[in-house]
């Protein structure tokens, strides 16, 4: 069986396990979206929407925080880490929102926001513009080297490669799929690959079990 036909296989499985639509935030709201997903790095999700929750249960509105303190938000953010970035961040994000109303809706434009990065700015166009976009986590980075979809250990350049690999039309459930996959079998430090779906596909099971 050659290269191709594994990956095929495996994304077919991938495919099959998990729904088709995958969220780990609420996006209804847009600029919560963004501002929780900033609060994520070098957190999870879980802190990151708790987070989340003291933050806007003291400032309602963008505008709201626009105007805040900085060090006000560090205090109810702290629990998240790094704080002093994630802040300088969601201010950057707040006065975008006063400035023009409506956050970019593209890599590049969110990117220019200081503290924006792929990761974030893929997460926006990917739940909330419901557009292609390739998300690279620590989760979607271990699983996709481990499955053998790339080599690679940088962020931004396994970013560029399943682009160029994969077709954009299923760019974002495949990074969600894979990501799950991480959260759910293909664990960091203890990988479930006795009970794993792919394990008779996983070209790492052997180094890892």
């Amino acid at each position: 069986m050659n290269e191709k036909s594994i990956e095929a296989d495996i994304l077919s499985e991938l495919f099959s396990i998990y729904p088709e639509n995958i969220s780990f935030i609420p996006s209804d709201d847009p600029f919560k979206f963004l501002v929780t997903v900033i609060l994520s790095a070098s957190s999870t999700d879980v802190q990151a929407l708790k987070s989340s929750e003291r933050l806007f249960s003291r400032f309602k509105e963008y505008e709201e925080l626009y105007q805040a303190d900085i060090s006000e938000i560090e205090d109810l953010i702290r629990s998240s880490g790094l704080v002093k970035n994630k802040a300088r961040t969601i201010k950057a994000v707040s006065a975008v929102m006063h400035e023009k109303g409506a956050l970019p809706e593209t890599v590049k434009e969110l990117t220019a926001i200081p503290g924006i990065g792929e990761k974030t700015a893929n997460c926006y166009l990917g739940d909330v513009l419901k557009k292609p976009a390739v998300i690279v986590d620590t989760h979607f980075l271990r699983v996709a080297n481990r499955l053998g979809l790339i080599e690679e250990s940088d962020r931004s350049r396994a970013y560029h490669k399943i682009r160029e690999k994969f077709s954009p039309e299923i760019w974002t459930r495949l990074s969600m799929t894979i990501n799950l996959h991480g959260r759910t079998y293909c664990k960091a430090k203890k990988p479930l690959c006795g009970t794993c779906p792919l394990k008779d596909l996983c070209p790492s099971r052997a180094s890892l079990s």
